[in-house]
Parts: structure tokens; sequence; C-alpha cells
């Protein structure tokens, strides 16, 4: 049984691929998985990370209700402009 380089490439190539896999998960999964961990521990609460969609869905309905509604000249304008925020400080403090 040789060992042609064919097969010393195409491993290489494999040990390639799972490197460059573990490399985007560990970026893209574990390391915010880990901070959210850590972040709990120290005491602050939070929504739970969401892959790739994060909280798009909340913050666009909320900014879609808040344009429906009037404003008035006095009124703030943070919860118009940037809603999402806005409920963020609300819920969670600065």
């Amino acid at each position: 049984m040789a060992v042609t380089i064919t097969s010393v490439l195409a491993s290489i190539v494999c040990v390639a691929v799972l490197r460059w896999a573990w490399g985007v998960l560990n970026w893209v999964w574990f390391r915010p998985k880990r901070v959210e961990r850590c972040l709990r521990q120290q005491g602050f609460a939070g929504k739970p990370y969401r892959f790739l969609v994060g909280d798009w869905k909340e913050s666009s309905d909320m900014l879609q209700e808040a344009r429906t509604k009037p404003i008035g000249l006095s009124d703030a304008i943070l919860p118009r402009v940037m809603p999402f925020l806005h409920q963020l400080v609300k819920d969670y403090g600065i």
C-alpha cells in the first residue's frame, strides 16, 4: 500500500477544510454563546443570542409601528427614531 501524492493532498485539503469550518463555527456560534454565558454570570440580563437573525425582526416591527404613530412637536424623538434602542434602555438600563 503506497502513499500517493493524491492521498496526501486530499488529507491536507480535508484538514484545511475542517480547520476552516471549526473557525467559522467558533466565530458564529461558540464565541457569542460563551460571551453570553459570561455576561449572565456577571449579572447582565439580556436577550439570548440568535444565529444570523438576532433582534432584526423585533427591531423592524418596532420601527414600523413607531412610524405609523403621529408625533407632536414637544414629544421625545428617540422613541420614534430608535424605538428598539429606547425599549432596550427601558428594559435593561444603561
